[in-house]
C-alpha cells in the first residue's frame, strides 16, 4: 500500500483483505478451495481459538434454528460451524476473494447459505431481518465502527442477539505488539490500514443502544506466537486469557 497523507479508506481495507484472506497465512496447503485446505483451516482456527466452539453452542441454544448473519465471514470457517448447529446462515464480506472461497466451501459440504459481498456500515438488509448477528474481529477494521454496530442493531429482530468480537486494548497482546511495532494484522510491509482497539468502557459506549450488554475477555496469545503458544499449558491460556486476553467478546440483546 502506498503511503499517503490521507486517512485510510474502506477501499484500502478491502484491498488488504483481498490480498490477505483471513487465516491463509497460517495454512500449509496451497490449493485454495480444496477439501484438505478447508480441513486444515478448521484445525488451525480451533486449535488457537479453542473457546469459539463453546460460543457457537451457546448461540445455537439461545436462538435455535434462528436466522444468522455473519459480518466479515471471509472463507466461511465460523459460518459453517454455525450452519452445522442448525442456524439458517447468511454471510457477507467486503472482499470477493473471501466470498468466493466461502461459496466453494459451502458447495463442497452441500450446506445451504446466502453469501454476498456487502458493507458492514451499510448493510443491504431490511430492518429486523435476523435473530443473530455474529462478527468476529471485523468491525474494528472499518472506518466507522459505531455506524457498523448501529447497523447490527438495525437488522436484528426485537430481542435479537449480537455476538461481536473487538480487539482489547488492555491486553498482553496489545502491549507486546506496540513494544515491537508489529501490526495486529499483516506485517510491517503490508499491514492492515485500519486497526482499532477498545477498552471495556468504550465497548459499552459503542453498544449503548442495546438493552443488555455482556463483555467477556478471551484469547491470551494469538496464532502468530507459534511455538510459544504451544509451550503454555491450555489451563494457563484459559485463566490468564480471562484477565489479559486479546478478544473482547460482546454478547448484546436488542
Amino acid at each position: 500500500m502506498q503511503k499517503t497523507d490521507q486517512p485510510p479508506t474502506k477501499k484500502d481495507v478491502q484491498e488488504f483483505w483481498n490480498r490477505n484472506v483471513c487465516q491463509t497465512e497460517f495454512l500449509k496447503i496451497e490449493q485454495r478451495g480444496s477439501a484438505e485446505f478447508f480441513r486444515e483451516a478448521e484445525q488451525v482456527r480451533y486449535k488457537y481459538h479453542f473457546y469459539l466452539p463453546g460460543v457457537f453452542d451457546w448461540i445455537a441454544v439461545e436462538k435455535p434454528q434462528g436466522s444468522l448473519l455473519e459480518i466479515g465471514c471471509s472463507m466461511g470457517t465460523d459460518l459453517l460451524q454455525l450452519a452445522r448447529r442448525g442456524m439458517q446462515v447468511t454471510g457477507i464480506d467486503l472482499t470477493e476473494e473471501g466470498i468466493n472461497l466461502a461459496r466453494k466451501r459451502f458447495e463442497l459440504y452441500q450446506i445451504p447459505a446466502t453469501l454476498k459481498v456487502d458493507d458492514a456500515e451499510n448493510l443491504s438488509f431490511p430492518d429486523g431481518s435476523f435473530d443473530v448477528v455474529y462478527s468476529f474481529g471485523v468491525l474494528h477494521h472499518t472506518p466507522n465502527t459505531q455506524q457498523s454496530i448501529d447497523e447490527v442493531l438495525r437488522v436484528l429482530k426485537p430481542g435479537g442477539l449480537a455476538v461481536i468480537m473487538l480487539y482489547n486494548r488492555n491486553s498482553l497482546n496489545y502491549y507486546i505488539h506496540r513494544l515491537i511495532n508489529q501490526p495486529f494484522d499483516g506485517n510491517r510491509k503490508d499491514r492492515c490500514p485500519i486497526e482499532r482497539t477498545y477498552t471495556q468502557a468504550q465497548v459499552l459506549e459503542l453498544f449503548r443502544n442495546f438493552k443488555t450488554v455482556q463483555v467477556e475477555i478471551e484469547y491470551l496469545l494469538t496464532t502468530g506466537y507459534g511455538i510459544v503458544w504451544d509451550l503454555v499449558p491450555k489451563i494457563i491460556h484459559r485463566a490468564l486469557g480471562h484477565l489479559w486476553g486479546w478478544h473482547l467478546v460482546i454478547k448484546a440483546y436488542k
